[in-house]
Formats: structure tokens, sequence, C-alpha cells
């Protein structure tokens, strides 16, 4: 096999399905926090307390007079092979 260095690194993608399948196999602990964008599985940095005020904020914000239902960091599947965090 010839392999030459400029073929490196290398991505692998992924789909949400798959991306669920390692969740369900155990890939994932309940305290990593991961996401899959665009089919790539991202690390993402730990909620802090600027992070969280701006969170409670927003959602006083949307559902003050309204009957909507307001989903504050649940998980969310996006069009295409991004989802956020594993379901």
């Amino acid at each position: 096999m010839n392999v030459n260095a400029e073929s490196f690194p290398r991505r692998h993608r992924i789909t949400v399905e798959e991306y669920h399948r390692m969740g369900e196999a155990g890939i994932f602990s309940e305290d990593d926090r991961v996401e899959l964008i665009e089919g790539e599985v991202i690390d993402t940095a730990p909620i802090g307390s600027r992070h969280s005020a701006c969170v409670t904020q927003l959602n006083r914000i949307f559902v003050r007079g309204t009957d909507a239902l307001v989903r504050v960091q649940d998980p969310v599947r996006l069009p295409g092979s991004s989802v956020s965090p594993p379901m």
C-alpha cells in the first residue's frame, strides 16, 4: 500500500444512526460532552456559570406570556449529519 504523509490526518465521517449506536454501545459515558457536527464527533466544553445564567434568562424571555413549549438543553436532531447530544 502506497501511503504518503499528505493523506493524513484522515477523517472518518459517521451517520447520525452510527452515532446513536455508539451511545447505545456505551462508547460515550453519561459524563461525556460530545456532539455530532457534520458527521464528526466533537468534544464540547462543560457548562459554566455564565452559560447557565444566559440559558436561564433566555428561557424566561421565551416562555413569558406564551403557551409555547420551550425545550432547554435537550437533544436536538438537525438536518443532515448533526445531532446534539447522544440520544
